[in-house]
């Protein structure tokens, strides 16, 4: 009788272990349905991807430029690129000066695992506002260089 707290606490703390891992990956089809511009603060904000492919590393810079200064209060918290073959997902971030107030910049990198020079792809970027709440962006068009 001793034992049996024992096993809904183990439970609950195995379950909670589970939420704590990194997000998985987006489906390709809910990043594809991911706006090509967004409203935020009274700001229209659109993404402009350049990926670049460099051997066995693979980097993403996503610039996001909002229609009017100030840029709204945002992070980058992920960088995914939709190809033929499926998600690439960055495996690290990092913001990036762009030298103006109108925009956001943060360039996305990881390992090159099937991506192909001259591939026609789509990059979606992850956004957090001030409040949490995450927002996702798409460049409407990009190609890897």
């Amino acid at each position: 009788m001793r034992r049996a707290w024992f096993l809904p606490l183990a439970a609950a703390l195995l379950s909670a272990c589970g939420n704590m891992a990194a997000p998985p990956t987006p489906l390709a089809g809910d990043l594809l349905g991911a706006p090509t511009a967004l409203q935020v603060e009274g700001r229209s904000l659109k993404a402009d991807a350049a990926p670049v492919l460099e051997g066995d590393r693979f980097q993403v810079r996503v610039r996001v430029q909002a229609s009017r200064a100030p840029v709204p209060s945002l992070s980058v918290t992920g960088v995914y690129v939709v190809t033929e073959d499926g998600v690439w997902r960055a495996a690290s971030t990092r913001a990036l000066s762009c030298g103006g107030p109108t925009c956001l910049q943060s360039l996305g990198s990881g390992a090159a695992r099937g991506l192909r020079s001259g591939e026609g792809v789509q990059v979606v970027v992850s956004l957090k506002d001030a409040r949490g709440r995450t927002m996702w962006l798409r460049d409407p068009q990009a190609s890897i260089r």
